[in-house]
């Protein structure tokens, strides 16, 4: 029974080890797959990641190298060290691509900006060129390619391409409004303009602005209301400056201007019964008020602009200067516009002023206010652009801030 018991034994033994040398085995062997298969998805995870990287390295370079052939500085965009580095500065260009930078002139944004900016995540670098439909942009791009490749062997076109930079700017900078129809008015080039979305010139005008001393200011608003005969309420410092010395000379410059004298209350004063030889610079207790009518200096339809500045478009009681010089930065800073009719209809949507509206001149005519919707209004300063033709035009720097 003893030597029974030893074999048995001895059998269940070896059993028993070979059992657990199985499972040992087993679970090195498993193991060892386990760290073998974790290896293998970390090498295609590193590379996959090492490509992803690549191709966002070059995705930006592409994207680059258009944002440079329309006239975007492109030096703080260069491919960096990290993916992470390079997808925030593709993320940020291919913003400025499509909706520029604030120009550096503009005074005053009186509409809401509105930026896409999950739209950089999705968007197609090699679809940048067609992602605009504005021509005149189009067009200056064009120009703009042209005169770069020019350079090469001209270094004398570095100002004028720097030029061509700041318009193209500009024209970016309008996507932040998505606007259907806008009006633009460019300073140097004494035009109006009404946009469609497309770059359609709806109704191209010539305007008058403010001359050197008494500059327009650069802004983006809208227009609030139109005024049929409005009156003209004279800032205070053409009144003193300007108004008070033909006043306290001769009455009869109050009664030949149509002017009208109020006191603190609105009230209007017989310029009779004032002590004039008592007012000064200083001490003027009034506001000068010129009465409507076609003698008005506003005309007889003014465009009220939501602004802090006191600047708007209106008609003009020398109509003649359209065509009688080419002077057309002489007002005090608001924009006289020279087809003041045809705009009130286009922006209010329907014909509301005939063609004979600037010709009866009706007398003792209060002023009539319409409303009207948002109409956007961008004024500024592109002494680089394209005409209706699609030809390029460097216009003079009339109030010298291009040096």
């Amino acid at each position: 029974m003893d030597t029974r018991g030893r074999k048995i034994g001895i059998i269940v033994a070896v059993v028993a080890g070979l059992v657990i040398l199985f499972f040992v085995g087993r679970y090195f062997i498993k193991n060892e797959a386990e760290k073998s298969n974790q290896s293998r998805i970390e090498k295609e995870e590193k590379e996959l990641s090492e490509k992803e990287a690549r191709t966002l390295a070059q995705s930006l370079q592409q994207a680059c190298q258009y944002a440079a052939s329309v006239g975007i500085d492109t030096s703080r965009y260069g491919v960096g060290a990290s993916a992470d580095e390079n997808k925030s500065r593709l993320a940020n260009l291919l913003l400025e691509v499509r909706y520029g930078k604030k120009p550096s002139r503009l005074e005053f944004n009186g509409l809401k900006e509105s930026v896409d900016s999950t739209w950089a995540a999705s968007a197609n670098v090699s679809e940048l060129e067609n992602m605009t439909t504005f021509a005149p942009y189009k067009q200056l791009v064009g120009h703009y390619k042209r005169l770069r490749k020019a350079s090469h062997t001209n270094p004398a076109m570095a100002d004028s391409l720097r030029l061509i930079r700041q318009t193209l700017n500009f024209y970016r900078y309008i996507n932040r409004f998505d606007p259907d129809q806008f009006v633009l008015v460019n300073i140097p080039a004494g035009e109006l303009n009404v946009f469609d979305r497309t770059g359609k010139r709806l109704l191209p005008m010539q305007v008058i602005s403010g001359k050197p001393d008494k500059m327009t200011p650069c802004m983006v608003t809208y227009i609030q209301d139109i005024v049929m005969y409005p009156y003209w309420n004279v800032p205070q410092n053409i009144a003193l400056d300007e108004m008070l010395p033909r006043m306290k000379r001769d009455l009869s410059y109050i009664y030949n201007q149509n002017l009208q004298i109020l006191d603190a209350k609105n009230k209007e004063v017989d310029p009779e019964e004032i002590d004039w030889e008592s007012l000064s610079e200083t001490n003027f207790p009034y506001r000068v008020r010129q009465a409507s009518g076609c003698e008005n200096s506003l005309g007889l339809l003014k465009f009220n602009l939501a602004n802090p500045l006191a600047i708007y478009l209106h008609d003009t009681n020398s109509r003649d200067l359209f065509k009688s010089t080419k002077d057309h930065w002489r007002s005090h800073g608001c924009v006289r516009v020279q087809k003041p009719v045809e705009l009130a209809n286009l922006i209010l949507g329907a014909k509301t002023f005939d063609a004979d509206f600037m010709n009866k001149c009706l007398i003792d005519q209060k002023p009539k206010t319409l409303p009207t919707k948002k109409f956007p209004v961008f004024i500024t300063y592109n002494i680089a652009d394209v005409d209706a033709a699609g030809k390029l035009h460097f216009y003079n720097d009339v109030y010298s801030l291009a040096k």
